[in-house]
C-alpha cells in the first residue's frame, strides 16, 4: 500500500498551482494605473496591486467561509444535541 501512496497524483496541489500561475501571468500582463473607489476611499495603484490584492482577497474570504459555515454546524449540534456533534466530528 505504501508506493501507491507516493504515485498518487495530488490534484489539489496542480491545480492550485496552475491558478496561482494564471493569477501572476494575468497581473504581469496589467501594468497600468488604474483609480479605485470604494465609499469614502479613493486611490490610484497599478493594476497588477489591484488584482494580486483582490486575489488574495478572494482566497482568504474561500477558505474563511468554509471553516465559519463548519463551526457554526458544530457548535448548534452540541447544543442540539451530543449525538449530532459526534457525527459531526466524525465527518471531519
Amino acid at each position: 500500500m505504501g508506493p501507491q501512496k507516493d504515485n498518487e497524483i495530488h490534484w489539489r496541489r496542480w491545480i492550485l498551482g496552475a491558478l496561482i500561475a494564471l493569477v501572476v501571468i494575468v497581473a504581469l500582463q496589467n501594468s497600468q494605473r488604474v483609480s479605485f473607489e470604494v465609499l469614502f476611499i479613493s486611490f490610484d495603484a497599478p493594476m497588477i496591486v489591484m488584482l494580486l490584492a483582490f486575489a488574495l482577497l478572494g482566497a482568504l474570504i474561500g477558505w474563511a467561509a468554509p471553516v465559519l459555515i463548519r463551526h457554526r454546524r458544530t457548535e448548534r449540534a452540541t447544543r442540539g444535541g451530543a449525538v449530532d456533534a459526534k457525527e459531526i466530528e466524525r465527518k471531519k
